[in-house]
């Protein structure tokens, strides 16, 4: 390979995946939970070094959600990882659990810091028998990768789409798929979101079981994470539904980490929806002829 082709090759590698130092957030994390079929989820994060120097990460700060922790333990210190040169680790579910203070289970999301460029990501795994899953060592099973985003690139104030999204509206035989949706906030202020379908839309929809009205407000506290899960309002006496896809808008008055979660029923397979900026275009793309 010539010198510029390989400078291409490493160029193209850095633009596909973000490589930070500083804080970066992690939108979801899960350590025991509990599913809606008896399984269990459960993350582990992926640490990159690209870099010539060792980068130490450390577990900042823990965005609740919620966490048990019956037996806590104490940490003398904040829990770190170190990562050589050209090298990677994986901080395992278990791993993080210690280093969160014992917790016997959690959801939320993460903020790590970085003193040196790093890649972080992330595997959401679905335990669908928990029973030969040792959560100590990497996980075997479905799963959703989740990407950790630098602070200063998070979303930014204003409105976003979460595309391709599924429900099963008038299911006769329970629902294929499932869809959530959840926010990170890692700052010190409260942010408040909207939550709308797009113009000719339906106005109302079930969040976590209750109908709402549309736009729907909700705000997410200072160091907190939310997440909830979207259904379409059934109809009495209607005949069994199909699968749909939707599209939800959100927006936000402050930078915030959102995403959407959309688990398939029969497999127990996951996927992750990333927000997509809105583009408003005032004049013509293209010339007039």
């Amino acid at each position: 390979m010539h010198h510029r082709q390989l400078i291409s090759a490493v160029l193209l590698l850095l633009a596909a995946a973000p490589i930070s130092a500083g804080e970066l957030v992690l939108p979801v994390f899960a350590y025991n939970l509990e599913g809606r079929s008896d399984d269990l989820w459960n993350s582990e994060i992926y640490l990159t070094n690209p870099g010539d120097q060792p980068v130490q990460v450390e577990l900042a700060r823990f965005l609740p959600g919620e966490i048990a922790k019956p037996t806590p333990c104490d940490l003398f210190m904040p829990p770190t990882r170190v990562v050589p040169p050209h090298s990677a680790a994986v901080w395992t579910a278990s791993g993080l659990a210690t280093d969160l203070g014992c917790a016997e289970s959690a959801r939320g999301g993460l903020v790590l810091k970085a003193d040196g460029p790093i890649h972080i990501s992330s595997r959401l795994v679905h335990l669908a028998d928990s029973s030969h899953n040792d959560v100590s060592t990497v996980l075997s099973g479905f799963g959703e990768a989740i990407e950790a985003i630098p602070i200063d690139e998070l979303p930014a104030a204003g409105s976003h789409l979460l595309p391709s999204l599924m429900w099963h509206r008038n299911p006769c035989d329970g629902a294929a798929f499932d869809t959530f949706i959840g926010f990170a906030n890692p700052g010190a202020g409260r942010v408040e979101v909207l939550i709308d379908l797009p113009k000719g839309s339906e106005r109302e929809m079930v969040i976590n079981g209750e109908q709402v009205f549309l736009p729907h407000r909700i705000a997410v506290p200072h160091h907190s994470w939310k997440q909830m899960r979207l259904t379409p309002v059934e109809e009495d006496g209607a005949a069994c539904g199909g699968i749909e896809s939707f599209v939800v808008r959100v927006e936000t008055n402050s930078a915030l980490a959102f995403y959407a979660s959309v688990i398939d029923r029969k497999s127990g397979d996951p996927r992750t929806v990333y927000p997509l900026s809105l583009i408003h275009i005032s004049e013509p793309t293209r010339p007039t002829t």
